[in-house]
């Protein structure tokens, strides 16, 4: 029942759709203009044991297994607000991010860099995983660990192109959509009830004054019924003294043998 109301309110109100269908095809496009489209490049790098730790002839993946808390401390100092500024700077819709692998149990790093132009993307990208090693380094260096008994990283993986990041806009562009769209049914719907009960109270009221007028026809064509039949009353003689009406020829006989018989008539009921 709902959903057939619903139909009808747009049919009958179908240029209120038509201007909402326009507004929502507006506001998709302003939440596309307004939304820049972003690019994003990844690289995956993994820390390697110190070559003091390694036996000779063995194969250093063996030996991934201690170097979990390097790998916390090398992700906290380049996640920093302190390399950030100095790799990134001021550049509004710059930024990068390193992270553990959650899918393996290594020590590796996943570093993630955006940007607004996809060269731009690449060039931090190469950047930051520039950067990586040169920190973990400097970190080693204060510690004043041996050059044998330092920690290495190698790149396992990076992105040749960036990836065009556009999630963000394709969500206000659904919300635009779903606003508008939801917007337009209820200001449809909304209408045609409005409209309805006017037209609703418009006839009622036509209705009304036609009942109204017909009393006060009815109410002035019985007024003068009543005005007439007072008029014809009024032409009678009076009972007792037989007074002839205005206007009639009392010298006729007709009309002094009706007085006489008017008169007897009086009496005997009188009693006389």
């Amino acid at each position: 029942m709902f959903v057939n109301d619903m139909l009808r309110s747009l049919i009958h109100r179908w240029y209120i759709v038509l201007a909402g269908l326009l507004a929502t095809a507006g506001m998709v496009y302003g939440a596309y203009a307004v939304t820049p489209v972003t690019y994003q490049a990844q690289a995956t790098v993994i820390l390697l044991p110190p070559e003091k730790s390694v036996v000779d002839g063995d194969n250093p993946y063996l030996y991934l297994g201690g170097l979990g808390q390097a790998l916390n401390v090398l992700v906290i100092s380049m996640n920093s607000a302190e390399s950030q500024k100095a790799l990134v700077g001021e550049q509004e819709g710059y930024g990068y991010a390193l992270e553990q692998d959650a899918t393996t149990t290594g020590p590796i790093i996943n570093i993630t860099t955006v940007a607004p132009e996809a060269d731009a993307t690449m060039a931090l990208l190469d950047q930051v995983v520039a950067q990586v090693p040169k920190t973990l380094v400097g970190l080693q260096d204060q510690l004043e660990v041996q050059a044998n008994a330092q920690i290495g990283i190698m790149t396992l993986a990076k992105d040749a192109e960036p990836e065009e990041e556009n999630k963000k806009q394709l969500q206000l562009m659904a919300v635009a959509a779903g606003a508008g769209g939801v917007g337009t049914l209820l200001l449809a719907a909304a209408v045609d009830k409005l409209l309805a009960r006017r037209s609703a109270k418009r006839a009622n009221d036509q209705g009304g004054d036609k009942t109204s007028r017909r009393r006060r026809s009815d109410k002035r064509r019985n007024s003068r019924l009543e005005n007439d039949q007072t008029g014809d009353d009024s032409q009678l003689p009076g009972p007792a003294t037989g007074e002839v009406p205005d206007g009639s020829d009392s010298d006729s006989p007709r009309s002094t043998d009706a007085s006489i018989l008017q008169v007897r008539s009086l009496k005997a009921f009188n009693g006389f």
